[in-house]
């Protein structure tokens, strides 16, 4: 029997209702689908990764100049810690190298153990904090400002 094997492609508007679908059951403060359309209108790197025709996780970059910026990345909560967040990430990084990105930014919760570790296996490094960023429960949660150079990502 063959595995189902992970695909990517780019998300289209009617994608989502399911992108949406998996953000809300899957992130701990979810994007809205409006961030999602308002994406997809800005033509920013709205990616998506399928397993068995399954959408099963996705990923929006913005590029500006020769910077991109990882605003989202998701993996449906019944598919994680099979590494689909790891293939989605490194796709991502290829399409920044391909638009020819020097730096690559993303912040991510402080709380986000499991998400700052895949960041750090892959090459980003630590550069700096946002106080207060992200809304938490009462109160508001650091962000932590990560960045990869292109000798990283490009080799």
């Amino acid at each position: 029997m063959t595995q189902p094997s992970l695909t990517f492609r780019p998300m289209l508007e009617s994608d989502l209702e399911q992108v949406n679908a998996v953000e809300q059951q899957s992130a701990e403060h979810p994007w809205r689908k409006a961030h999602f359309s308002d994406s997809l209108t800005s033509g920013y790197t709205c990616e998506l990764a399928v397993l068995d025709g399954r959408i099963v996780g996705h990923c929006v970059m913005m590029t500006v100049a020769d910077e991109a910026s990882i605003l989202i990345l998701t993996v449906d909560k019944s598919f994680q810690r099979r590494g689909i967040g790891r293939q989605l990430l490194q796709h991502m990084l290829q399409k920044a190298g391909q638009s020819g990105c020097n730096t690559i930014l993303l912040e991510v919760r402080r709380s986000n153990i499991k998400a700052f570790n895949l960041y750090l296996h892959e090459g980003f490094s630590e550069i700096g904090i946002r106080k207060n960023y992200y809304p938490m429960g009462r109160g508001w949660e650091d962000a932590i400002v990560m960045a990869m150079e292109p000798d990283t990502f490009l080799s």
